[in-house]
């Protein structure tokens, strides 16, 4: 039988999604700006010479930029970008420099922005973005937010955003860091094949995914690959994030101090110097319960097992779930071909049938900004530049360039005047959004912490209660590490302007 697709979502949402239905509300922020992009400029008009420079224009013949974008080794994606910048410069008469970076992106741009050498473009997830922003690296998209964009008119850019991606954008009321145009969504494959050798239907609610695993499990397939060999195969720390998102329903109110429904690094350092954010709370520990009673549905090396070898393990049609991104659609669809039927899921919602603090709703996997195009704030002394440079943005994140890389590499586009393909309907993001990133939103030595300890606690090392005191104790170590660097402390109220 020849595979489908099948998502979760109900049609009415993944339409109104596309559609960019919902409210179009500015989320709630300081009136002031605090962040180191400082005032907006507004770069539809410039002069240079006499001559006036807007983001429309087309001829921007003499001008050089350098673009920079983590795309790793992935040759499609590269090859990709390349051919569309290529179709730029023919429009515009630029020049693009790409910079791919295969080693470590993130420390070439730190080295390049600190020796002012920064890229004119270049793309990053989001908390980078702001971390460089509020460095005072970065031009402020707030008044091009406000303006149409030329590749996409008959609205302003931000109303091409859903409502939870904008609210994020906005890191205050009028600073706004860059223009956010795709993402990875994480979702858990499942076998329909297997499901229906079992007898057991996709679930919506966490017990009932409990449920089809016992099921699963009876019937003597292996539920799930998890792969948790170390903290880049990301299982762990994702699904953990989703897990205590969801038995955490008060938690963001009680810490967002900026009003813009999520929580930043030095609200969350606060919340936790406060005792607010308490990982030996019951809640969270609740979702370590929960976590380690999945743990028995999954493959027995799943301390050993890491994530290419999890992924390779569902094609082969040995496990009957995996987790994994949206770009793995291509590889999964080619290797599996015809030989079982596939869908796609969120993970469960979490009841209260399950536990009395849940939400009753999923929290997304992926789904932040994770590929926002930022503008340097060198370009704003060349007004020519700055223009070719925001309209380069522009153009990149454009309805018809982001449905190319929908195509071509599976991304999925921010943008709701992008068509997703049918293949990608299962990715559609109806999920509240991740609005406290807890275990992947610190930094790396967190994350390694994190997945040591989870691994001791999941063969039995420590008991509920005392990994609950070393995330708490490892929090500590890297948030006590973080105030020193950032001289962050109560006495300044973390770098958070109250205002």
């Amino acid at each position: 039988m020849k595979k489908r697709m099948k998502a979760l979502a109900a049609i009415a949402l993944s339409v109104c999604m596309l559609a960019g239905c919902g409210s179009s509300q500015k989320p709630a922020a300081p009136a002031e700006s605090s962040a180191g992009g400082g005032e907006s400029q507004a770069p539809a008009a410039a002069e240079t010479g006499g001559e006036e420079v807007s983001a429309g224009d087309t001829d921007f013949s003499g001008v050089t930029l350098v673009f920079a974008q983590d795309l790793s080794t992935d040759e499609t994606a590269n090859a990709l970008s390349e051919e569309i910048i290529k179709e730029w410069e023919t429009k515009t008469g630029a020049t693009v420099k790409f910079e791919k970076q295969p080693t470590d992106y993130r420390v070439w741009l730190t080295t390049q922005f600190t020796a002012n050498q920064g890229p004119d473009v270049y793309t990053g997830i989001i908390y980078d973005i702001t971390a460089d922003y509020e460095a005072g690296y970065l031009h402020n998209f707030k008044d091009l937010y406000d303006q149409e964009s030329p590749y996409d008119t008959g609205k302003a850019w931000k109303e091409t955003l859903p409502d939870s991606i904008l609210e994020r954008m906005y890191l205050t009321d009028n600073d706004v860091p860059g223009y956010p145009s795709s993402t990875s969504v994480v979702r858990i494959f499942y076998n329909q094949s297997l499901f229906d050798a079992a007898g057991v239907q996709v679930p919506e609610t966490w017990d009932q995914f409990m449920d089809v695993c016992q099921k699963l499990k009876s019937a003597g397939t292996t539920p799930f690959a998890f792969p948790n060999a170390s903290k880049d195969d990301l299982s762990w720390l994702w699904f953990n994030n989703s897990v205590c998102s969801q038995l955490n329903n008060d938690l963001v109110e009680k810490t967002d101090v900026s009003g813009n429904g999520f929580i930043e690094l030095n609200e969350m350092v606060k919340a936790f110097d406060e005792g607010t954010l308490d990982f030996t709370s019951d809640s969270i520990k609740d979702s370590f319960d929960l976590m380690k009673d999945f743990s028995q549905y999954w493959t027995s090396d799943y301390n050993g097992l890491d994530q290419k070898t999890a992924i390779d393990m569902f094609i082969r049609g040995e496990v009957a779930m995996v987790q994994a991104m949206s770009t793995n659609l291509t590889a999964i669809s080619a290797n599996v071909g015809d030989s079982f039927e596939y869908g796609v899921m969120a993970i469960p919602v979490i009841t209260t049938d399950t536990n009395k603090n849940a939400m009753g709703k999923s929290v997304i996997l992926g789904g932040q900004p994770d590929i926002i195009f930022a503008v340097n704030k060198a370009c704003e002394s060349d007004p020519k530049k700055l223009a070719a440079a925001i309209d380069f943005a522009q153009f990149m994140s454009s309805p018809d360039v982001q449905r190319r890389f929908a195509e071509g590499i599976n991304r999925i586009p921010l943008s709701t005047s992008t068509q997703l393909p049918d293949r990608l309907s299962g990715f559609i993001i109806t999920e509240e959004p991740l609005r406290l990133a807890y275990y992947t939103g610190v930094n790396s030595e967190l994350r390694d912490f994190f997945c040591r300890g989870g691994q001791m606690y999941l063969e039995g090392t420590y008991d509920t209660d005392a990994f609950a005191q070393y995330v708490q104790d490892s929090f500590k170590t890297v948030f006590d590490t973080i105030k020193a660097e950032k001289e962050w402390s109560a006495d300044n109220n973390y770098g958070l302007d109250t205002q």
